[in-house]
């Protein structure tokens, strides 16, 4: 909260010495090496925790999210498809796919995700926004 990235990293590091296996610290660890800008160690990290607890699924977005931050795209989508599989109902997952899918001209897989999050989101106008600007 401090903003003491470093301090918040030796702890957490200390922390994965004593737990290695503790999802919730590589996550946390993972965050913090991205707000210093380590997004190297910060992938690990979170793909890490994703792989540790694949059952929560904010663990897999936030992984298949820095992927895309850092330029990379594909691995980006690639984790982020797989995480649809196992969440067939999560519209961060399903957002960040329509929105990656067309900021990469993949018009169609856009398309494909976008109508999902307006069936699963019918009222909100953010999707329903998404979904009109790629049917056109």
């Amino acid at each position: 909260m401090r903003g003491d990235e470093k301090t918040a990293e030796s702890t957490l590091r200390a922390a994965l010495k004593i737990n290695a296996k503790a999802a919730s610290l590589h996550y946390a660890l993972g965050l913090a090496l991205a707000r210093q800008g380590r997004m190297t160690e910060s992938i690990a990290e979170l793909g890490q925790a994703a792989r540790l607890a694949p059952d929560y699924s904010r663990y897999a977005y936030t992984y298949g999210i820095a992927f895309h931050g850092s330029g990379k795209a594909t691995d980006g989508i690639r984790v982020l498809a797989n995480a649809r599989q196992r969440f067939t109902g999560d519209v961060e997952i399903l957002q960040a796919l329509a929105t990656m899918e067309r900021d990469r001209g993949r018009r169609r897989a856009a398309l494909d995700y976008a109508q999902k999050l307006a069936r699963l989101l019918p009222e909100d106008e953010q999707a329903t926004a998404l979904l009109r600007e790629l049917q056109r």
